[in-house]
């Protein structure tokens, strides 16, 4: 019985509000038949006991628009603004292994290009290591062994980010081993 009841609260808080357009005209009644089913009609019983029922005020709520991402830029009005359709680390290729020493270039796309006051930056497992205004590529010498995160922004004049991406490399690193003689002269 109390989980029918709470199915048809459940019903009545979710689908009743929909169908219903003007609550101040419109009357709910509630009543329980000899079964101890519960009924909501929208007209009074005449021939059995009923209840009207006390709906609470319904919150309208303005849908999100499309499209809207968490990397954007707050606009003046508070509103999100989208301004780089695309910003990628292109090379190394995500979850690619690097072989060189440490030593490899980072390349970032985006679009459209940089706009006027605004940076970019690429940080290697949190700790900024380069930041450019237009240049779109990042030398990196001497990277640790080991799976490191690299992650670009773009920053505007006050330092916020505007957007940011992150890749995963792996770097491997040629251990030197001397050659040990078993039998020392």
């Amino acid at each position: 019985m109390n989980i029918k009841k709470a199915m048809v609260q459940s019903f009545l808080v979710v689908i009743l509000p929909l169908v219903v357009t003007d609550l101040a005209l419109a009357a709910i009644y509630k009543t329980v038949d000899k079964d101890g089913n519960v009924i909501f009609t929208d007209t009074r019983p005449v021939d059995e006991p009923s209840e009207e029922v006390q709906l609470r005020p319904i919150t309208p709520m303005s849908p999100i628009p499309a499209g809207r991402s968490g990397s954007s830029l707050q606009g003046e009005e508070g509103e999100s603004k989208n301004l780089y359709s695309r910003l990628e680390i292109i090379e190394p290729a995500n979850d690619s292994t690097v072989r060189d020493q440490g030593n490899f270039t980072v390349k970032v796309m985006t679009e459209p290009r940089i706009l006027a006051g605004h940076r970019v930056r690429l940080l290697l497992d949190g700790d900024m290591v380069g930041e450019s205004k237009r240049k779109l590529s990042f030398d990196l010498t001497n990277v640790d062994r080991g799976t490191h995160t690299l992650t670009v922004e773009i920053v505007d004049n006050r330092r916020k980010v505007v957007q940011s991406s992150s890749s995963t490399v792996h770097v491997h690193r040629t251990v030197y081993r001397p050659a040990v003689s078993i039998n020392p002269p």
